[in-house]
């Protein structure tokens, strides 16, 4: 009677160790998933800035020249920048 209460109590035990074990796992896969798609985010952030800066500097180039007006210039500048 005493080793089967035994043995059930280490039975529970070690079914709550698996537990943690398994949720310490997934934590850590959830974590490591939400790290890379940040880094992704980043990235694409830092592709559009360099996307952004390069349209306005050609803008600026372009209104340097006399190509475009200063009101072409400006409702340009405010399309690029999303305003």
């Amino acid at each position: 009677m005493i080793i089967s209460v035994v043995y059930t109590i280490i039975g529970l035990i070690f079914c709550f160790v698996l537990y943690l074990a398994f949720r310490a796992i997934n934590t850590g896969m959830e974590a490591k998933k939400a790290n890379k798609d940040l880094k992704n985010a980043e990235s694409i952030s830092a592709d559009n800035q360099e996307d952004l800066v390069k349209k306005l500097n050609e803008l600026k180039e372009l209104h340097e020249k006399k190509i475009l007006s200063d009101d072409e210039f400006a409702a340009a500048k405010k399309k690029i920048l999303g305003e």
